[in-house]
């Protein structure tokens, strides 16, 4: 335990002496690699510096012992007299010239107007005018002779300085062949043991070697051009100061800090390897500050990561190969460079461990390429693919829109280039475009502005906005879709309203039709209380308690009856049951009501026997009902027609009355509960007969159905033949 606890207390800073001795490490290979050339001995000698000062101070051997070999202070040499004076000729008669031009048609011209005077006056200003600029380009030449004799001892002065402090750094001893003549700074020709013991660097011109570098190359050429030849060294003590000894001496240096870089490598690869020998891979993972950054990094998608890592380590290897780390004294800024450099290596340090790990385990890579942005837009793009009439009309215009940028580009170039055809082929694609697919996309964007318009007065709860001019394609289905969506919702909250006003009628209703016969219950009871009744007063008003608990048991049972068959819980006793029959024992059994009643009932049957698949009881309920209804509802003094037909496949019922009530409102109303076309509820129905009925059909395979003209009122019922 002790072991595991210094292991997990060290492991931060091994981690963070193992970063820093990778930065270090690599920042020593970069440099090591940049001025491995510096590792040679005499290096500086190879340099292009050296090789640029060698060609110089050749070149002004050459100009000040050769160049000007003859020159005299204050006198300029023959071929730039010459020039100077041809120059001076051409002047002259470029003024004489000039001169004649500008005063000859004046001249002529007072010469034929007879004018002697003008005539005479113009020669004379003629010939001053001549004099006058003929004296003004001999000053002028003089000067000009002076200021070339003045840069040429400028020059030759330069020229012989700058050999001068050049020649405490070089030796030289050149023989020019063409003249018979040698210039040097030594006493004699040097021999070969001369030079071994006393040039740090020497060359004989021309360099007769295979492969001469490119400032020897260059001296030989010119100086074989010349008929020169001779030796150049270096020797290892200057006279006075010199530059080239000073810039050896800092290449020298800069091969010893080489060679402790490398030393300084070895020990930071040893350092390296001690820190994997305490801290491996396997452990370093599992270290909690490597394993919060990695799960911090896992946030980020991973192809961003990877381009992220493509991009920095870019950077990161241009950083390596471009800082400047190796030099004295030490200061902060190696200490920031460091530290910059070593964030960088921590990046790609984790970056190589979560690629580790997904070698290792190919699951934690798929889970995090499925998060990928180019994943998820692999998915959008099989999604918006899906359509693909939509996808390839979304392309299409991308693409006529891209060919009309380069249209517009060609077009430029076509002016420019004045091609007639590439101009004329820009032309016509920018008409087609403007004419067929600009129009075209602004009616899309029109179509789908109305569409975004139209849904959003949608989502405030206008329900009676619809999409205005929708034609045909994918938009327009839209735009249809979203109508009758609209249309739907309307229609469903119109349902739900309807549904709320009849649950609220349905409990008015209930309550008045309960609360009647109970009140009338109540009342009676207490009237029976009293102790002075007469029998005669007692038996009138329990006859009254018996009808009203009558009353009040009916409702409650076609209640029942009434949601019982609503919710389809009711047993069936299907058989052939003859209808024609069984309905005329409904009318026998109200024969006493119908004949108390003043109303007429004509019931016609097509056939005696006419047979459906029924329950005989609940068919009976649905007659019973009806007929029930006729006699409360139908006007006084009428007539209710009955009828009875057969088709092939169905049995069909026709009651007829004259309602004694206006009806106001929806007939399929009338099949919901506790809903009468008395509406002031002075009947005894109870509201729920024609709910009833419609329930009992309908769980036999049938339908009924109610039509109203005015106040005529028709119940048409249906039944299967067939079950």
């Amino acid at each position: 335990m002790d072991t595991k606890s210094k292991n997990k207390r060290f492991a931060v800073p091994v981690l963070i002496v193992m970063i820093v001795s990778i930065s270090l490490a690599l920042l020593t290979m970069a440099d090591l690699y940049h001025k491995r050339e510096n590792l040679q001995e005499d290096n500086y000698f190879q340099s292009p510096g050296f090789n640029r000062e060698l060609e110089t101070f050749a070149e002004l051997v050459k100009k000040v012992h050769v160049d000007y070999a003859d020159y005299t202070p204050g006198k300029l040499d023959e071929k730039t007299a010459n020039e100077l004076k041809k120059e001076h000729e051409d002047n002259l008669k470029s003024i004489q010239k000039d001169n004649a031009e500008e005063f000859s048609s004046r001249i002529r011209q007072a010469t034929e107007d007879g004018n002697t005077d003008e005539v005479n006056r113009l020669k004379v200003e003629q010939k001053n005018r001549l004099q006058e600029q003929t004296a003004h380009e001999v000053t002028s030449w003089q000067e000009r002779v002076k200021q070339a004799i003045a840069d040429k001892d400028t020059a030759y002065e330069e020229q012989k300085n700058s050999l001068t402090l050049r020649s405490g750094s070089y030796r030289y001893y050149v023989t020019d062949k063409k003249n018979d003549r040698v210039y040097t700074n030594l006493g004699h020709y040097p021999s070969d043991d001369e030079l071994n013991r006393h040039a740090r660097f020497w060359i004989n011109i021309p360099d007769t070697s295979p492969n001469p570098h490119g400032a020897v190359e260059n001296i030989s050429r010119t100086y074989q051009l010349n008929e020169l030849s001779g030796i150049f060294y270096v020797p290892y003590s200057p006279d006075g100061y010199s530059q080239v000894h000073a810039d050896a001496l800092y290449y020298d240096s800069i091969r010893d800090r080489l060679i402790a870089e490398f030393v300084l490598l070895g020990g930071t690869l040893l350092i390296l390897a001690l820190c994997y020998w305490y801290l491996p891979a396997n452990k370093a993972l599992e270290v909690p500050l490597v394993a919060k950054s990695l799960a911090l990094f896992r946030l980020i998608p991973l192809d961003i990561r990877v381009a992220l890592l493509f991009v920095l380590g870019m950077i990161y290897l241009v950083m390596l190969a471009s800082v400047r780390f190796f030099f004295l004294p030490v200061d902060g800024d190696h200490f920031f460079t460091l530290a910059f450099v070593s964030l960088f290596t921590a990046y790609l340090l984790l970056q190589f461990m979560e690629a580790w790990l997904m070698y290792n385990q190919p699951e934690r890579f798929t889970q995090q390429w499925q998060k990928s942005i180019f994943s998820r837009q692999r998915v959008l793009l099989q999604e918006s693919y899906a359509n693909r009439g939509m996808f390839f009309k979304v392309s299409t215009l991308f693409i006529l829109t891209v060919m009309f940028g380069m249209s517009i580009v060609f077009g430029f170039v076509a002016l420019i280039e004045r091609s007639g055809g590439l101009l004329i082929l820009s032309f016509l694609y920018g008409m087609f475009y403007m004419v067929v697919v600009f129009p075209y996309t602004l009616r899309r964007l029109g179509l789908m502005n109305r569409i975004m318009h139209g849904a959003s007065e949608m989502a405030g709860g206008n329900l009676n906005a619809t999409i205005q001019k929708v034609q045909r394609g994918k938009l327009s289905d839209l735009a249809h879709s979203l109508n009758n969506i609209t249309k739907g919702l309307k229609h469903a909250m119109e349902e739900q309203m309807k549904s709320e006003r009849m649950k609220s009628e349905l409990i008015t209703n209930v309550s008045h039709d309960l609360k009647t016969p109970l009140t009338s219950i109540i009342n009676y009871v207490t009237l029976l209380k009293q102790e002075d009744l007469t029998p005669e007063e007692r038996k009138s008003y329990v006859d009254v308690l018996d009808r009203k608990a009558d009353r009040l048991r009916v409702l409650i049972d076609d209640l029942f009856d009434a949601a019982k068959m609503s919710s389809g819980a009711v047993e069936l006793n299907i058989e052939q049951v003859n209808v024609a029959s069984l309905l005329n024992q409904s009318i026998a059994e109200f024969s006493d009501k119908i004949d108390q009643s003043t109303l007429t009932f004509r019931v016609t049957t097509e056939q005696p026997k006419i047979v459906a698949p029924l329950d005989g009881k609940k068919t009976w309920r649905v007659f019973e009902n009806l007929i029930g209804n006729a006699l409360k509802y139908s006007m006084p003094n009428t007539r209710v027609l009955i009828h009875l037909a057969e088709t092939q496949d169905e049995v069909i019922l026709t009651f007829k009355n004259v309602s004694a009530y206006e009806i106001d409102f929806d007939a399929q109303e009338l099949f919901e509960r506790f809903k009468r076309a008395d509406q002031s509820r002075h009947t005894e129905g109870s509201g729920l007969g024609l709910a009833i009925a419609k329930s009992i059909v309908e769980l036999q395979g049938g339908r009924l159905s109610i039509d109203i003209d005015g106040d005529y009122f028709k119940v048409i019922v249906v039944f299967r033949k067939h079950a």
